[in-house]
């Protein structure tokens, strides 16, 4: 992570135990393709949810579990998805080290976490997408509008119906616990968002010339997009 001078870093944060939470919604109290595969004879209700009180693990509502390596590499490897995952998320994702059987603490987790992630060249915090201010200022800086436009990730459409139908409700012991379980990935997220809270955002803006840009640009591609379909119609 971060190590390549020649590539440009970026990453995004969001408060933790909202994070954890919005994950549970999203894929950890129904199965997506469950939700997802038409096919499927399944109905979300509340009996075959799964509980928020078991949404507690490394790993969603188990222990993360490491994978064996391939062949050429041997060794193994711990199996981290951040959409299944309850506690300490970023630090597992950017440390890269919870496999349960290298017996690393999660300070140590934490320390390479932060190191690592200290190496981006910019870090989103998705809570300061609320002011408008701090989403001029990064529009400026990567010279692109748009960054608050929703993309459609997998599954979102159908987990966001199902828990409209059956809404979740979070108890105040459930947000407490979640907030003491995650304890080390809250103090990763002050350390790299707290420098936001004066509301001044002194990013530079964007400058072309510095980049070898071969990057595919989704907004300005969705915008051809649309005006090539409203001329086709208007034709």
């Amino acid at each position: 992570h971060g190590d390549d001078i020649n590539t440009f870093y970026v990453t995004h944060l969001r408060e933790p135990v909202d994070r954890s939470i919005s994950h549970f919604k999203y894929q950890g109290r129904w199965n997506c393709n469950d939700l997802v595969f038409p096919g499927k004879s399944f109905t979300p209700v509340e009996d075959n949810a799964k509980k928020i009180k078991t949404w507690n693990q490394t790993g969603g509502h188990k222990p993360i579990k490491c994978r064996k390596g391939k062949k050429d590499t041997g060794g193994r490897y711990p199996v981290f998805s951040l959409a299944q995952c309850a506690v300490n998320c970023y630090t597992q994702w950017f440390s890269g080290l919870s496999c349960p059987e290298w017996g690393i603490s999660l300070n140590q987790q934490y320390q390479v976490a932060e190191a690592k992630v200290l190496k981006y060249n910019f870090i989103a915090v998705i809570e300061k997408l609320r002011d408008p201010n701090y989403v001029q200022a990064v529009e400026d800086f990567f010279g692109v509008p748009g960054i608050t436009e929703k993309g459609k990730p997998y599954c979102e459409r159908q987990s966001h119906k199902a828990n409209s139908n059956v809404p979740l409700i979070v108890r105040n012991d459930t947000r407490e616990r979640l907030t003491r379980l995650n304890q080390v990935d809250i103090k990763l997220y002050h350390e790299l968002s707290d420098c936001l809270d004066s509301g001044q955002y002194t990013f530079p803006k964007w400058d072309p010339n510095r980049f070898e840009l071969h990057t595919y640009n989704i907004t300005r591609a969705k915008a051809a997009e649309k005006r090539a379909k409203a001329g086709k119609n208007n034709g």
